[in-house]
C-alpha cells in the first residue's frame, strides 16, 4: 500500500512540475528559449499517467503548436483546457488567434468577444478583434472594438486605428495616428516589443520591429498618395 500511494503522489504533482519547467523553456529564462522542449513538457502536464492536468496546460500546450504554425492542433488544446477549466477565459485569446489563421474569421471574433468581456481594456484583444472584423469588410464594427482603447500609447493600436480611419473616410486622424504609431515604434526596443508576444522566441524581436516601422512607414504613404478606397492593416507580426 505504501508504494501504490507514493506512486500516486509522484503521480498528482509530477503533472504541476513538467508545468513549472516547459514555462522556463517558453519564454521564462530567454536565454534557455526552446519551444519544442517547452512543448514537450507541456504535452507532459496536460497528459499525466495521475490525476488531471492542471489549469494552464493545455493552453500553453496549444500555444506552442500555434507557434510552430500546427493550427489544427493548436485549435484542440485549446478548447481542451476550455471543455477542462471552462473558467480559464484567457483561453479565448489563442482560440481567436488560431480561429484567425485558420481564415474562420466569424469564430475568431466570437472568441475575441469572449475574452474582451472578461478582460475590458486589453488593448491586444480589440487590435486583434478589430483586424479581423476589418478583414470582413466590417470597418465601422472594428472601430467600435477599437475605440476604447484609441488612445493607448503604443504602436500596434495607432497603426490600426490610423487604417480604420482612414478607411472611414478621416484622412487626417488617421494620419496623426500613424505619425503617433510611427513616434512610438522608433523609441521602442527588440525587448519591448517582445512583450507583446510572449511565447515568441527572442531572435525574432528584432525583425518583428523593423516589420512593423515598415508597415507604419507604408501606410504613411498611403495617406499621401490616396484619399479613398481600401487599405490593408499592416500588423508587422
Amino acid at each position: 500500500m505504501a508504494l501504490v500511494a507514493g506512486l500516486f503522489l509522484v503521480g498528482m504533482v509530477a503533472a504541476p512540475y513538467y508545468y513549472s519547467i516547459g514555462n522556463i523553456f517558453f519564454g521564462g529564462q530567454p536565454a534557455l528559449y526552446n519551444v519544442r522542449l517547452a512543448q514537450y513538457f507541456f504535452k507532459a502536464a496536460a497528459y499525466p499517467l495521475l490525476g488531471e492536468a492542471p489549469v494552464f496546460a493545455h493552453y500553453q500546450l496549444s500555444r506552442t503548436y500555434f507557434i510552430q504554425g500546427e493550427l489544427e492542433i493548436s485549435l484542440q488544446e485549446a478548447l481542451h483546457e476550455l471543455n477542462q477549466y471552462p473558467d480559464n477565459k484567457r483561453t479565448y485569446y489563442i482560440l481567436g488567434l488560431t480561429y484567425g489563421y485558420l481564415n474562420r474569421e466569424a469564430e475568431a471574433i466570437d472568441a475575441f468577444s469572449e475574452f474582451i468581456k472578461a478582460y475590458p481594456e486589453s488593448w491586444a484583444a480589440r487590435n486583434d478583434m478589430a483586424w479581423l472584423q476589418f478583414r470582413v469588410g466590417d470597418v465601422e464594427g472594428a472601430l467600435a472594438t477599437l475605440e476604447p482603447v484609441s488612445t493607448v500609447q503604443n504602436p500596434w493600436v495607432q497603426n490600426t486605428y490610423g487604417t480604420l480611419l482612414l478607411n472611414s473616410g478621416r484622412k487626417t486622424e488617421a494620419k496623426a495616428a500613424f505619425l503617433l504609431a510611427e513616434s512610438l515604434a522608433s523609441n521602442m526596443t527588440e525587448e519591448t516589443w517582445g512583450k507583446a508576444y510572449p511565447g515568441n522566441d527572442p531572435r525574432v524581436y528584432g525583425m518583428g520591429l523593423e516589420a512593423m516601422k515598415l508597415s507604419i512607414a507604408k501606410n504613411l504613404d498611403l495617406v499621401a498618395e490616396s484619399d479613398e478606397g481600401l487599405f490593408q492593416i499592416e500588423q508587422g507580426e
